[in-house]
């Protein structure tokens, strides 16, 4: 998933004040094996001129810390229009290994795969680079997504009893009736809470120039972890 925004002013890279978010908790079977390489949200937003990019990890407990054998990247594209293949040379990431809980580096690659900004220090309070155009934090935040979960778990079950008897389509989605949806469209919404707002979330957080991702009125940012050596 893709977190798309537009800049404005690309000449300059003023950017527009706005957010944009992407979840995926409780994935795959590689990273269920490692929480700490379970990606949950990427948010992405603007603050003075810059890029901010938040990566949180642990599916739905926090892990004790990152993954020391793991390297985490956000991944910045630069795009001239929305859904757009990156132009050529226009794809920059932000790559952090991280040693312990107060020691880490990171380092800003842009689209001619040469390092552009370096930091080392300790991510637990907050790192700047020599530049300062590059500043990464890492910790234990209250996690920001709201997630009615009950809910989800409820319709689920509602569509696994409705399927049994209803006709599918080629995708293997049953056809659900009329009836079925008002009643899923309820338990989404109806007396919604978030079911995440307890929960604790390890974060990693950059803050970056986006130039270095290229001068495209759009920038699409999304986040991978990959363990170190595969």
């Amino acid at each position: 998933m893709r977190n798309w925004m537009k800049l404005a002013g690309a000449a300059s890279l003023a950017l527009v004040a706005s957010t944009a978010v992407a979840a995926d908790h409780t994935d795959g079977p590689a990273v269920k094996t490692d929480a700490s390489t379970d990606i949950n949200d990427v948010f992405t937003w603007t603050k003075d001129g810059k890029l901010v990019v938040a990566m949180s990890v642990g599916g739905l407990m926090a892990p004790a810390a990152l993954s020391d054998a793991a390297l985490y990247t956000f991944h910045i594209d630069g795009h001239e229009a929305p859904l757009e293949a990156p132009a050529k040379g226009k794809h920059g990431m932000v790559t952090c290994k991280v040693a312990t809980a107060t020691s880490a580096e990171c380092w800003v690659v842009g689209g001619d795969g040469q390092v552009v900004d370096y930091v080392k220090g300790d991510p637990s309070t907050a790192m700047t680079s020599e530049s300062g155009k590059l500043k990464v934090h890492a910790g234990l935040h209250q996690d920001p997504f709201f997630f009615f979960l009950a809910g989800l778990n409820t319709a689920i079950k509602t569509v696994q009893d409705a399927a049994a008897g209803l006709t599918a389509y080629a995708s293997g989605c049953p056809k659900l009736n009329a009836g079925t949806v008002t009643a899923l469209q309820g338990q989404l919404t109806m007396g919604a809470v978030n079911n995440f707002a307890t929960l604790n979330q390890l974060v990693l957080v950059a803050e970056v120039d986006p130039g270095f991702a290229g001068t495209g009125a759009y920038v699409a940012v999304w986040g991978s972890t990959n363990k170190i050596g595969q």
